[in-house]
């Protein structure tokens, strides 16, 4: 089984994938919006899978379409081939154009499974039709079906398991209905029954480490994408998102506002207070800063050092002004004592600017505009903001 490193875990922020981890999913399932995250996700990684099984299982059936014309007398395949060509091959026809439709790609699980009950009952239809008609056909193709259901399928584990109970029950109904040797019944039915119990255990521990794979990944996207000690976006983050935000701006006719942020006296703080505290300072700063990202093409990040910024899409500009007083009389009531600064307690200095963009234009005018704004709230004494409207082109 999979386990994530605990260095991983120790440098992770808290979120929804290490609360998962943490809390674990024995049951094979994780909580609320997660569970449907990952089952998104295991669609997709799973799909060229998916699509070969399925063109797999259509060619063997095929095959023994013709092994049953060739090999059975007709009064027998005369049943079994209508079996094989009229319901299984059929089954998983529909499940490969599912998988090339993406629109229908949310109903992909339930098609595979309905495809595996299906291939599962088909099969023992097909042993049941030739015990009935005196012909015995190998038992074993059921075996393979089940093994398939839990280990190739790529159904989530309850599915596998609910599809080959399904299928048990039937066979082992069959069973008793045709078969007449009653030692040859008893060790199909236990062999059948082992075969269950092999392919659950394994199909299990595969989806238990599918699903810490997935945490994992989250994880490392989360590491690359936060700030290790803020948990706030990093500035390779910011610096993406505000690409993507200034095209969007850009096609829309929107504004984009930057504010940026500068702890007031940072390095004195640092120098009498020792870096632990001051790196719970900037932990305390960015908890407020986080708040100001209210819509989801915001972003609130660590710039570098004590400096922050919070980028918002398609700002009301009369609200600018208040958001900006609004975060630095948050942090000022923070209370965090600052012997070495004229205010007694940390402060932040906020510039802001904010640009409907135009064509000759780049998002860093607006950055450089916000660094003036900042450098100007400085300038008159900090722990206040400046709000900084660019002039358009014309």
């Amino acid at each position: 089984m999979v386990h994530i490193d605990p260095e991983l875990l120790r440098t992770a922020g808290p979120s929804p994938y290490r609360n998962a981890y943490e809390k674990g999913y024995g049951r094979l399932k994780f909580d609320g919006a997660l569970e449907g995250e990952f089952q998104v996700s295991y669609t997709e990684g799973h799909l060229v899978r998916v699509r070969l099984a399925a063109y797999l299982i259509i060619v063997l059936f095929a095959a023994f379409v013709a092994i049953d014309i060739f090999t059975l007398p007709a009064t027998v395949w005369y049943w079994t081939v209508p079996i094989r060509l009229g319901g299984i091959i059929p089954a998983f026809v529909v499940l490969l154009y599912v998988s090339y439709r993406p629109s229908l790609h949310a109903y992909l699980g339930r098609v595979v499974y309905g495809a595996a009950i299906v291939a599962g009952l088909g099969t023992t239809a097909v042993i049941g039709a030739a015990y009935r008609l005196g012909t015995q056909i190998p038992y074993e193709g059921i075996l393979l079906v089940a093994l398939f259901v839990y280990l190739i399928a790529c159904l989530q584990w309850w599915r596998a398991l609910a599809a080959n109970v399904v299928t048990l029950v039937a066979f082992v109904a069959m069973e008793m209905l045709y078969q007449r040797d009653v030692q040859a019944r008893l060790y199909q039915i236990i062999f059948m029954c082992a075969a269950n119990a092999v392919g659950a255990y394994g199909g299990y521990f595969l989806e238990h480490s599918a699903r810490t794979m997935f945490l994992i990944n989250k994880l490392l996207n989360e590491l690359a994408e936060l700030d290790g000690l803020t948990g706030l976006a990093n500035r390779r983050t910011l610096n993406i998102h505000l690409d993507r935000i200034w095209r969007q701006a850009l096609r829309d006719q929107q504004a984009v506002a930057i504010a940026m942020i500068d702890i007031d006296h940072f390095k004195k703080y640092n120098d009498r207070y020792g870096h632990a505290q001051g790196d719970a300072a900037l932990r305390a700063v960015a908890d407020v800063i986080a708040h100001y990202a209210r819509r989801p093409l915001d972003i609130t990040a660590r710039y570098g050092g004590e400096e922050f910024a919070v980028v918002w899409f398609h700002p009301a500009a009369s609200e600018l002004p208040g958001m900006a007083e609004e975060m630095t009389n948050a942090v000022a009531a923070l209370g965090m004592v600052h012997a070495d600064s004229e205010f007694g307690k940390v402060t932040i200095s906020v510039g802001v600017a904010v640009l409907t963009p135009e064509a000759g234009q780049s998002n860093a005018d607006l950055l450089r505009a916000a660094d003036s704004a900042l450098y100007e709230a400085k300038h008159w004494g900090r722990n206040r903001m400046v709000v900084s409207t660019i002039a358009q082109n014309r």
